[in-house]
């Protein structure tokens, strides 16, 4: 990712729809799927400027990493301490076990996303979780695919295959951002009509927008894993290793 996207992430992520909707979501799944106790102990693979990890230093013990300075940087701007520029190759804490590894929207960034998602299984506890997020479709490739050095887009399918084949045990596999798919099919394409050299997808709507935007996304934290969502922007899964 161009690193400068960090200081934009820093500045938007607690305001903007899609970042305030997608922590909403993330946040009910873990509590209704996963149930952690009270200081489960939990790492933030790729958290990037740490909004996400903030939240959950609230009740849990927390760890992130990142390969960004800058990132690690704005985490510790956000009081997190246990913060590492690093890969999990060289995570200084590779004796600990947790109970859940965050990797949201990290395994399209990475060229084997097979042999990263084993290296995370290596530092679950037994019974831990694995919860990741990825954009999905190719043909919705953008922009923003480019400034943020995707190497791919997936299908729901080829994200189950990716689990099975590293050994992990599926619990919930699923589209969402489904009910403002149409909207964005359209942006996307119209994207493509009249080509830009800007990635406007950061940019904060005007407030009553935001708000609306925000509110019909995050609905969809009712959905998931109760009804079978066709398609979407993007994918969430959440597995634990094969007994």
């Amino acid at each position: 990712m161009e690193e400068h996207l960090y200081r934009t992430f820093y500045e938007v992520e607690t305001r903007h729809w899609w970042f305030v909707a997608r922590q909403m979501i993330i946040e009910h799944l873990v509590h209704r799927d996963i149930q952690l106790t009270k200081g489960s102990r939990v790492l933030d693979v790729g958290c990037g400027t740490g909004a996400i990890l903030a939240s959950f230093s609230k009740d849990y013990e927390c760890y992130g990493t990142d390969t960004s300075p800058l990132a690690i940087e704005f985490c510790r701007k956000r009081n997190l301490k246990e913060v590492y520029q690093c890969t999990l190759e060289n995570f200084p804490h590779a004796d600990l076990k947790f109970d859940l590894i965050l990797m949201l929207d990290v395994i399209e960034h990475i060229g084997d996303d097979r042999g990263i998602l084993r290296q995370a299984s290596r530092l679950l506890k037994p019974g831990g979780h694995i919860l990741i997020t990825v954009p999905a479709y190719q043909f919705l490739w953008s922009k923003h695919d480019d400034v943020n050095f995707h190497k791919r887009r997936y299908v729901k399918s080829g994200l189950r295959q990716v689990f099975e084949e590293t050994g992990m045990k599926i619990q919930l596999l699923s589209y969402y951002n489904t009910i403002l798919f149409p909207l964005a099919l359209i942006s996307r394409f119209a994207q493509k009509i009249l080509p830009t050299q800007i990635d406007k997808t950061l940019e904060i709507p005007p407030p009553f927008f935001n708000s609306l935007l925000t509110r019909t996304f995050s609905l969809e934290r009712y959905l998931i894993g109760q009804l079978s969502l066709p398609f979407g922007l993007s994918l969430v899964g959440i597995a634990a290793l094969n007994s």
